[in-house]
């Protein structure tokens, strides 16, 4: 029917094992489960995860039963946050992804040798806040190379990446900052499921005619990825479930790629597809019928 699905689309390996973790600690039945804020950026996931008691909190003094299990969502939280989470007298499980532990490691050890560190990333995300509390005061955060032509000049400057950043973006700005510095080193955090996931979407989606990109509209990934959509294809669409489409959308496109971002579950993938598919073949079935 002319429509293709990303095989890169859906949950990346780090949300995955986020969510199996939750779901047999709450499988087990033997204490109360409480996330630190949103496991990930999906509604149709948190709405399934609260269907199931599982409770987002922002601190452990949210949490009403202090016999329960605190998981540290798949985004991270800062080294403060973490040492004040694990004195709580609570149990913890870590869910953090680890490809987010890498780039906070990445991050202390240089920050450790007196480095300047510069987060290339959306300021105020979970995932940047974090690696931000790993620079022992001495980071900043930049969208691109437009605010880093802002930044004042480094003796040892540390670039990196928040892990879902587009990599042409980040190459950009490092060459930036790299001009400003005495001693600059790059670190390219971005984690390898994202590069794949790119990679694919500029593959497929400049032979579309629509692109119809599935995700939270408060994910990073996803909304990074319908940006990119939006440089190679006519017509992009950013969607949460199949609710946000019309017939009318899908009908005239002869070619229409489907992607998602890296928190994005199978099922709703699956849903939206064969919706796409089934309005398709109804209105050609019409059209023969005619």
């Amino acid at each position: 029917m002319g429509v293709m699905v990303a095989k890169s689309a859906g949950f990346c390996p780090g949300v995955q094992s986020a969510i199996s973790k939750v779901l047999e600690l709450e499988a087990s039945g033997k204490k109360p489960v409480y996330t630190l804020g949103p496991l990930i950026h999906n509604r149709q996931v948190t709405d399934m995860l609260a269907a199931k008691q599982i409770t987002s909190v922002d601190s452990p003094e949210q949490a009403t039963d202090k016999s329960g299990v605190l998981v540290i969502r798949a985004h991270g939280i800062t080294p403060a946050f973490r040492e004040e989470v694990m004195q709580s007298g609570m149990e913890v499980v870590d869910a953090t992804c680890p490809l987010v532990k890498h780039a906070a490691e990445v991050i202390s050890t240089y920050a450790a040798q007196g480095y300047h560190t510069v987060i290339v990333g959306d300021g105020g995300h979970a995932e940047v806040i974090g690696l931000l509390g790993c620079t022992q005061g001495k980071g900043v955060v930049v969208s691109g190379p437009e605010e880093a032509k802002a930044l004042p000049h480094f003796d040892k400057v540390n670039v990196v990446s928040q892990t879902t950043q587009k990599e042409s973006v980040f190459l950009e700005t490092a060459e930036v900052i790299k001009a400003k510095a005495d001693v600059c080193q790059i670190s390219n955090t971005i984690c390898h499921p994202t590069k794949l996931r790119q990679s694919e979407t500029m593959q497929m989606a400049k032979n579309a005619d629509l692109v119809i990109v599935i995700g939270g509209k408060h994910s990073a990934n996803t909304t990074r990825l319908a940006l990119l959509c939006r440089e190679l294809a006519p017509q992009v669409l950013h969607i949460e479930t199949e609710k946000d489409l019309s017939p009318q959308q899908v009908l005239t496109p002869k070619q229409i790629f489907i992607t998602a971002g890296a928190s994005t579950p199978n099922w709703v993938i699956n849903q939206v597809a064969d919706w796409v598919r089934q309005t398709r073949r109804e209105h050609q079935k019409t059209q023969q019928a005619d």
